[in-house]
């Protein structure tokens, strides 16, 4: 898309051969933000989006390649290209639909027609995949842009859009809408059926995890969105954890993955890992749907109200040290290693705990943090950052829950207490100490806590143990 310098004046309006204006943007103020990968994107994102009039779009990673989705065709205005931190005021934006092209969709309709274009796109196969040729109604469906991978891209998107306003009540009262989702959710499950494949590259990676993730809000279960992967099916229907990695983790994976959800106690899952209000929870590995440098698959995959990303590494293939520094030496006698698919996926996971705490809790955090000195004061006091595990905790709270609890407590309970010992023995050091009992109150209950210990590299083991409180709600 066409970029220029911002001028004072009014860009003249897009001719039918032009969708953008250069150099406009639109007011952040109650606009939907999503990072896409390029200005046509962004406009499709806009004309599936509900109440989307105007776009823009910063070409640019230092913004996340950042998309703009406006309200009202007054904020068009190119000085906010400057204030969103574009370089030179380089944007693009236009409307929801280019001069000359069809009026944009009926809700109903978009469902019906992505639901089907994943349809058509898993019966031919990615290797036969091709818009031009006529289906089984001797037509194809209405193209987004042209080329295969847009139209997968943006069919992708759509379904994105279409999924996220329902789960967000957004078409309650649209008949029609209401009476697609029945047969769009089995045209999905047929989808699923037909073993469609989901290499990044072919550009229905997104198409058809999207499919997965609609039919998940649909029937509440994964019988027909993991019909074909009875791990995942498993890890959604005993822990409503949706994987949504492209296939790309493999079955030891994702055994390993489902560990963590058994061996969590139930308030976290329920306040936590699934407190925000969602059916469940998204677990992303964006890096599993790049082609080469293009990322955008990755950014439309998520339709819940909670979600985490874990990084492109399986079980077994990169060991790592999570007590590290944690002694006057480099390692902690005799700690065992743990593994860096498990520590990521603890990690983010952990990272839900912090909506379960208190005030009590959150002033608690704060108050240990603010007497750390230096980087020994923290159980993770080995954390791989330039400026020390003390300056970057006390600079990133969201941070401490992540990094000790998920990192460490509930990797190894035992270790973790015995580093917190070793500082009070050694040196006369409570701070380690207090977060170590810190970790015990977040996790715990009233009445319990749960201690967690290591059965091997990606299994722990859930011990219960018996918590007195000085009162109730009390330290």
């Amino acid at each position: 898309a066409p970029t220029a310098a911002p001028t004072a004046a009014p860009t003249a309006a897009p001719t039918a051969d032009e969708c953008f204006y250069p150099s406009r943007g639109c007011s952040t103020a109650g606009n939907r933000r999503l990072p896409l990968a390029n200005a046509e994107l962004c406009r499709v994102a806009c004309e599936v989006t509900e109440g989307c009039e105007f776009f823009s779009y910063i070409p640019d990673e230092s913004v996340g390649f950042l998309c703009l989705l406006c309200a009202a065709p007054e904020n068009q205005d190119y000085e906010q290209c400057l204030d969103e931190g574009a370089p030179n005021g380089q944007c693009v934006g236009g409307p929801e639909t280019c001069p000359g092209e069809p009026p944009e969709p009926l809700p109903a309709e978009l469902l019906t027609s992505a639901t089907t274009a994943a349809a058509e796109f898993c019966a031919r196969g990615p290797d036969d995949f091709d818009w031009s040729t006529p289906n089984a109604n001797n037509e194809p469906p209405l193209p987004f842009a042209g080329s295969d991978e847009e139209d997968l891209l943006g069919w992708a998107l759509a379904l994105f859009a279409i999924t996220r306003e329902w789960q967000d009540g957004v078409h309650d009262d649209d008949v029609a809408f209401q009476a697609a989702l029945g047969p769009a959710a089995d045209t999905s499950a047929a989808a699923i059926l037909d073993n469609c494949g989901e290499a990044p590259c072919g550009y229905g990676a997104a198409l058809v995890s999207n499919v997965r993730s609609f039919l998940l809000l649909y029937d509440a279960n994964a019988s027909r969105a993991f019909a074909d992967d009875a791990k995942r099916r498993a890890l959604f229907d005993e822990h409503s954890i949706f994987l949504a990695d492209d296939g790309y983790f493999d079955e030891a994976s994702v055994d390993a993955i489902s560990n963590i959800y058994a061996t969590l106690p139930t308030r976290l899952m329920e306040q936590g890992v699934l407190g925000a209000g969602t059916q469940f929870c998204t677990a992303t590995c964006q890096e599993a749907f790049r082609c080469d440098d293009d990322t955008s698959q990755g950014r439309i995959l998520v339709v819940t109200k909670t979600s985490f990303n874990v990084h492109r590494r399986r079980l077994g293939e990169m060991p790592e040290n999570v007590f590290r520094k944690t002694t006057t030496g480099p390692t902690w006698p005799g700690t065992p290693m743990a593994d860096n698919m498990m520590s990521v996926f603890r990690h983010e996971t952990a990272h839900q705990f912090d909506r379960t705490m208190n005030p009590r809790q959150q002033e608690l955090r704060t108050s240990i943090a603010g007497r750390c000195i230096v980087d020994e004061n923290w159980l993770r006091a080995g954390l791989l950052v330039k400026e020390g595990s003390n300056a970057y905790f006390k600079a990133h709270h969201q941070e401490i829950v992540a990094g000790n609890i998920g990192n460490q407590y509930i990797y190894s309970t035992s270790t973790q207490l015995e580093v917190a010992r070793y500082r009070v023995d050694a040196v006369g050091d409570l701070l380690a100490m207090e977060w170590f009992v810190f970790n015990v109150d977040v996790v715990g209950d009233e009445t319990s806590a749960t201690f967690f210990e290591r059965l091997g590299p990606g299994y722990t083991a859930a011990i219960p143990v018996g918590l007195d409180r000085a009162y109730a709600g009390g330290p």
